[in-house]
């Protein structure tokens, strides 16, 4: 009768055991953490088994047609900021745009309305006129919404579109050599390219 009472009894873990348990399922949370969420969420792949196994690319952004690319990926920014430090490798695209001397040309994006455009452009040394504005899609009024309008060399920094629609530079080289416009871009944006 004793037997079949302590059989009965479901056995207690001890703490060690379940320190042990605790333990290890901590640790396989980081591992899948570090190897399977970091990578496809966002990018950030520190042991490479994201990149092989083609995690990373859940978080890459979408490329495009045509001659240029254009990227989607949503972390939407809240206004045009101040001018930031441009690290080459943050950058999504990068494109070299020569503004005939004499002449001005726009560049363009789509955005969605709240999307994010992060950029940094600078010149080969000239300064050229340059009105940084987006136009609402649809509008047939010619209505334009000025966000940085100056004569620069450079210039840097983030938008979080007000509308959808197209946004970018319109450049204007009063001298009488091309010069160069190198422009680096990141964020929820389609290229429009050259209008």
């Amino acid at each position: 009768m004793n037997n079949s009472m302590q059989d009965s009894n479901p056995p207690v873990q001890s703490i060690k055991s379940l320190t042990i348990a605790s333990l290890s399922a901590t640790v396989l949370a980081g591992v899948v953490l570090v190897t399977a969420v970091l990578p496809a969420e966002y990018g950030i792949d520190p042991t490479g088994f994201g990149q092989m196994t083609g995690l990373t690319n859940l978080a890459s952004p979408t490329k495009t047609a045509a001659n240029t690319t254009g990227t989607v990926c949503a972390e939407p920014q809240t206004t045009v900021s101040a001018p930031q430090p441009a690290a080459t490798s943050q950058w999504q695209d990068t494109v070299k745009i020569v503004v005939p001397a004499g002449e001005g040309l726009e560049y363009k994006f789509h955005l969605a309305k709240d999307a994010a455009l992060e950029y940094a452009w600078s010149t080969d040394g000239a300064a050229l006129y340059f009105d940084f504005h987006g136009e609402p899609q649809g509008d047939k009024t010619g209505y334009f919404k000025s966000y940085k309008e100056t004569t620069d060399s450079q210039s840097s920094g983030s938008l979080s579109a007000p509308f959808d629609g197209s946004h970018g530079w319109y450049w204007e080289n009063k001298t009488t050599a091309p010069v160069t416009v190198v422009l680096n871009t990141k964020g929820a944006y389609r290229i429009l390219g050259l209008m």
